[in-house]
């Protein structure tokens, strides 16, 4: 089976592009919904140990529902720092996955796709890309050394070709439910409009869905 990384960003410093719309306290609470709703769907599916890589007690609170393992950072270096450690903690394991918190339409069957262990005998990356084809929402390895996690700006590109220098077999999934992520005020009204049924849905309603309201009329949830 395959080990699955979600590395959470510290939360008061979280979805900062959406500051303009969301309070700090708002923007903590989506990204704790939209970890709990990438969990629940995890859950329905064959996995080896989940491993939340975080320095928030409360989301620490969410993992331990699910069963999930943890690892704290104690002083955060940044997303590719947490994925590594979290390969660290986990050892010399193969089929290993990393995903990232903020992916609330996710479903179990395109993570399935992206988790199932590799059955070649030679080294299998396979990458599942954000909708502007720019970031990594899903990262698969037969082996956690088989290339640097490099997730940030252009990530997708990056990660291909890190693989393609090595000479590694690469699989690009199209998963829609991975590909949408949450970081502007576009992906958060979408979202919205997608009606896509969990708890990132239930909350954004909880705090007045003000993202779906014309410009003119939107004011900051609080």
């Amino acid at each position: 089976m395959t080990d699955i990384v979600i590395p959470v960003k510290k939360l008061s410093k979280a979805k900062q592009r959406l500051s303009g719309l969301l309070t700090p306290t708002v923007r903590a609470g989506l990204v704790l919904a939209m970890l709990e709703d990438l969990l629940a769907m995890v859950s329905f599916i064959d996995h080896g140990q989940i491993l939340v890589v975080a320095s928030d007690d409360l989301v620490f609170d969410v993992a331990r529902k699910f069963g999930a393992n943890i690892l704290r950072e104690n002083r955060p270096w940044g997303y590719n720092s947490a994925v590594s450690a979290g390969f660290a903690a986990l050892g010399d394991v193969e089929n290993v996955a990393v995903f990232p918190a903020d992916i609330p339409l996710a479903c179990s069957r395109e993570i399935s796709g992206l988790i199932a262990p590799s059955e070649l005998d030679k080294p299998l990356v396979r990458l599942a890309p954000s909708r502007d084809k720019l970031g990594t929402n899903g990262l698969f390895l037969s082996s956690r050394n088989l290339i640097r996690p490099g997730f940030g700006p252009d990530s997708y590109t990056g990660h291909r070709r890190s693989a393609s220098a090595m000479g590694i077999d690469t699989v690009f999934l199209e998963a829609p439910s991975l590909a949408h992520d949450i970081d502007t005020p576009l992906d958060l009204q979408e979202f919205i409009q997608h009606r896509q049924p969990g708890l990132t849905l239930e909350f954004m309603e909880s705090v007045h869905c003000a993202a779906l309201a014309p410009a003119s009329e939107k004011k900051a949830f609080v």
